[in-house]
């Protein structure tokens, strides 16, 4: 009998099983309080999280609205979100917001993250937490703030552009921020900016510090600049943080809600509603719960593709 065999007799064995199974039996009850600790979190999962994956994915093929029974559609939902143009009107609207607001946005929180990097920094905690306190602040808040800001009358930026018009002797008129089908998207990216420069800084800080001090040194040894130390060091090193940070923002982007909830409404018109608003208005909105998991199916569809492409052109660029 060769070796292989004898392992198959051996693991077919009834005693062998038995002993196995005691074996394993012993094990859960040694770790019986580990196990009863992670009991909770997989728990909260599958309720919270596995079963209202799955139970929307079965939700697609049919056509419900809470209050009279499923019946079943098959692929008719996907068809007509086909022919959808509202939904097109979201993707396009989702994609300039990502486009606006997603370069400056990186580009400042390096920016950010370098300066408050800097050794002889002082009050680092300080500026660290001013930076980072735009993304904790409740959105009622925010919402409340920049409509004062950017109000078309009494708005504190007209306010302002008025009276830098009549310093330079230029006439200007009142730029409608939260009223033009346009200026809507422009608003909302700044205040996506604003809110979400400061987290991404903390990401990219965190990016900056895994980077090891040596190799500024010797960059510094062989008579690199700053500036040259900057960008042949430093930003080729950070390329798996620009990277999360990219894709994260890309997420965030499309299911984003809040902030287009509470400052436009996805107005004036549907100028600005994205995904996000899309699907909440499909699924609360109209009651449509079938269509909007499968609106919501098809983009995290596309979405996936477009992150695995993203991440490959980036894995690409770095290998050559």
């Amino acid at each position: 009998m060769n070796p292989p065999d004898a392992a198959v007799s051996a693991t077919s064995n009834p005693a062998n099983k038995g002993q196995h199974g005691r074996r394993l039996r012993q094990r859960c009850v040694a770790n019986r309080w580990f196990y009863f600790l992670l009991a909770p979190f997989f728990l909260l999962f599958f309720i919270f999280g596995l079963y209202p994956l799955l139970f929307s994915l079965y939700l697609s093929f049919l056509r419900w609205d809470a209050l009279s029974p499923a019946t079943w559609v098959g692929l008719s939902n996907f068809a007509a979100l086909a022919q959808d143009e509202l939904f097109f009107v979201s993707l396009k609207n989702t994609l300039l917001l990502g486009l606006y607001h997603i370069p400056p946005m990186m580009l400042l929180a390096f920016v950010f993250a370098v300066l408050l990097d800097r050794q002889c920094l002082k009050l680092k905690g300080l500026w660290r937490a001013a930076v980072f306190f735009p993304a904790i602040t409740p959105m009622v808040v925010i919402a409340i703030v920049f409509s004062l800001l950017f109000g078309a009358e009494l708005g504190l930026v007209n306010y302002l552009w008025w009276r830098a018009a009549a310093v330079v002797g230029v006439e200007a008129g009142v730029l409608p921020w939260l009223q033009s089908e346009s200026w809507s998207k422009v608003t909302v990216s700044l205040l996506l900016v604003w809110r979400w420069t400061g987290y991404n800084m903390v990401i990219m800080l965190a990016g900056l510090q895994g980077i090891d001090r040596s190799l500024y040194e010797a960059a510094e040894v062989d008579g690199a600049t700053r500036l040259q130390r900057l960008t042949q060091v430093t930003m080729p090193l950070m390329r798996p943080t620009f990277l999360f940070v990219f894709v994260m923002s890309m997420i965030g982007t499309v299911y984003m809600f809040d902030e287009v909830f509470v400052l436009t409404k996805g107005g004036p018109g549907v100028s600005s509603t994205n995904v996000g608003l899309f699907l909440f208005d499909e699924g609360f909105g109209a009651f449509r719960f079938g269509y909007a998991s499968a609106a919501g199916y098809s983009v995290a569809a596309g979405l996936f593709l477009a992150t695995l492409l993203v991440l490959k052109m980036g894995r690409k660029d770095h290998t050559a």
